[in-house]
């Protein structure tokens, strides 16, 4: 614009006449036109207006014709053309038209009318006392329970771009469909139901929904019942008496006494009450084990132990073990628990002795090593028949040759493979190992009231023996040393 105004400056100048400033500013305006701007995506359009002739104006139906002339057709905001014209904003541009971005449709979904993440928790009362009676280990499903909801995909919105061209939205996926047994489904497709009582759960990484049937024992395991092997869960209403075994790939929930007796479950083992082993008694759970008390029994979990008392007992919990309630003790026998254990008192007055292991044992890191050690020979062996393979697929073979480089190629590819499943084997076992070396770096004994003389308390394979009576006291390593120190 400075160069258009200079040039006719320069031109008038020239001439014998004098510079006219009104011709100047006629010339100027002239020179420049009413402008539309077009964003790149074409979803904002503006409008720069020049200044009008003296004694005129713009009106509404101007503007919308020039958006029109420049291609603007849809999104057009009137009442930002009416306020520009008022407050006569010239050579400025203006917003005055927008597109509306397409609207895709939403996924078809789920709603559960069940617990998908269930976890028992006991409770402490208020007069000490720990609550096993209301826990609920997995959660339950009666015939015909409103189990889903399913909620429809929907269409979509299209859009549009300010020069009229339509957006085109993406339609939401229908959900996959629910699959299990022991399922059905309403007329209109829409709701599901439980077929059986029993438990549900559902699997988070495939959407599938598992109802299995519960086996329940109305009285104790017995001669009456004999040995129990269940493929899910089990609930037994009384007792399991001595000699016997229930075998579930589930969890076993057992409301009265255990004598001894063995469980093994694939996941966890509560006991409503508590266990009497008699030095016979076994449990062996995947998961957890939870009872009042424990007596003279052997117990091997790879999940946490809780308890109100465990005497004299053989414990192996690859996580913690925990002694609350109104008396949390923990006395004779030898625990070990890879996270650490927490009582409210350990041992007696009467200085019975009492191990107590947490941590790494030393010959989990020897393992580890040994596992490093193996995996890498097969790896170097790999190496080596990888490069056999090479240089046998370019070998040209006469004849009477052929049939005996094809046998070697055959034995090489067994040899890969059987050296191949037995390295994922030890990546199994050597990233398990590492799982438990992190988890027990940190791991302590804690005692909330009294840990009496006579304990021996042994962190990452070092010892330290309580000589004396001491209270409200924390057990951890430091420097290759078990250190006692009074809680905060």
């Amino acid at each position: 614009m400075e160069e258009t105004k200079k040039d006719f400056i320069q031109s008038a100048e020239n001439t014998e006449n004098s510079v006219d400033l009104e011709d100047v500013t006629q010339f100027i305006r002239q020179s420049r036109k009413n402008l539309v701007h077009i964003s790149e995506d074409a979803m904002m359009a503006s409008v720069e207006l020049v200044e009008p002739e003296e004694g005129k104006e713009y009106t509404l139906e101007d503007v919308l014709a020039l958006l029109h002339q420049n291609g603007v057709k849809c999104g057009i905001v009137q009442e930002n053309i009416q306020q520009m014209l008022l407050e006569k904003r010239y050579y400025e541009e203006v917003e005055v038209a927008y597109g509306c971005l397409a609207e895709d449709g939403k996924n078809g979904h789920f709603i559960y009318h069940f617990n998908t993440h269930p976890r028992s928790a006991p409770k402490v009362m208020e007069d000490g006392s720990v609550d096993y009676r209301n826990l609920e280990c997995f959660e339950g499903v009666s015939k015909d329970q409103l189990i889903a909801e399913y909620v429809p995909e929907t269409e979509g919105t299209n859009g549009y771009d300010v020069k009229g061209r339509e957006l085109t939205s993406k339609p939401g996926r229908p959900a996959p469909a629910i699959r299990g047994k022991h399922i059905y489904m309403s007329e209109d497709h829409m709701r599901f139901y439980s077929d059986v009582d029993g438990k549900i759960e559902l699997e988070p990484d495939t959407g599938r929904i598992r109802i299995s049937n519960v086996c329940n024992i109305n009285g104790n395991v017995d001669a009456s019942t004999g040995n129990i092997v269940f493929k899910g869960n089990v609930e037994i209403m009384g007792s399991v008496t001595s000699g016997f075994k229930v075998e579930a790939t589930g969890s076993v929930v057992v409301n009265g006494i255990v004598e001894a007796a063995t469980i093994r479950a694939g996941k966890d083992v509560l006991l409503r009450r508590g266990m009497t082993g008699n030095g016979k008694g076994f449990i062996v759970a995947g998961g957890n084990v939870e009872g009042r008390f424990f007596e003279q029994t052997n117990i091997e979990c790879g999940g946490y132990v809780h308890a109100n008392s465990i005497m004299n007992c053989y414990v192996d919990s690859r996580d913690e073990v925990v002694l609350s309630g109104n008396r949390g003790v923990l006395l004779a026998g030898r625990v070990r628990a890879l996270r650490g254990v927490t009582a409210v008192n350990i041992g007696n007055l009467a200085q019975v002795p009492t191990y107590i292991k947490v941590g790494l044992e030393p010959k989990m890191r020897q393992r580890f090593e040994e596992l490093r050690k193996e995996m890498d020979f097969l790896l170097r062996d790999l190496e080596k028949i990888a490069s056999t393979q090479e240089a046998l697929s370019k070998v040209v073979a006469a004849d009477d040759k052929k049939a005996m480089v094809e046998e070697k190629k055959l034995l090489l590819m067994r040899t890969k493979i059987t050296k191949t499943t037995e390295l994922e084997r030890l990546k199994e076992e050597s990233r398990d190992l590492e799982e438990q070396i992190q988890a027990g770096k940190h791991a302590a004994v804690t005692v909330d009231q009294w840990a009496y003389a006579g304990c021996s308390v042994t962190i990452n394979g070092a010892t330290n023996n309580v000589k004396e009576d001491v209270r409200n006291v924390i057990f951890t390593l430091r420097k290759g040393n078990v250190i006692m120190s009074y809680k905060e």
